[in-house]
């Protein structure tokens, strides 16, 4: 086997690896962008799912959709609502 078909063939190997791997960086990039997506959409629907159901003082709809947001949201940002929602700012 000639020098250029050996350095060919690793080229080739070192190619399609690095091809392999920046294809799964890139998907997972995408997955991430997607579900932070997912999630912005479903903080934002509970935000005002809420507000309509305050007219109802339904407190078991409005515990559970404070529970869900807990869960969605970052700590800070949901304490920041919570407190905006009870008028303790």
């Amino acid at each position: 086997m000639s020098d250029y078909k050996q350095t060919r063939d690793a080229a080739r190997m070192i190619t399609s690896r690095f091809d392999k791997t920046l294809r799964n960086l890139t998907d997972n990039m995408l997955r991430n962008l997607t579900d932070d997506y997912e999630d912005e959409m479903v903080v934002v629907s509970l935000m005002r799912y809420y507000d309509l159901c305050l007219d109802n003082n339904d407190d078991s709809i409005l515990e559970a959709i404070e529970r869900v947001l807990e869960d969605y949201m970052c700590t800070a940002d949901y304490n920041d609502w919570l407190l905006t929602r009870k008028g303790e700012t």
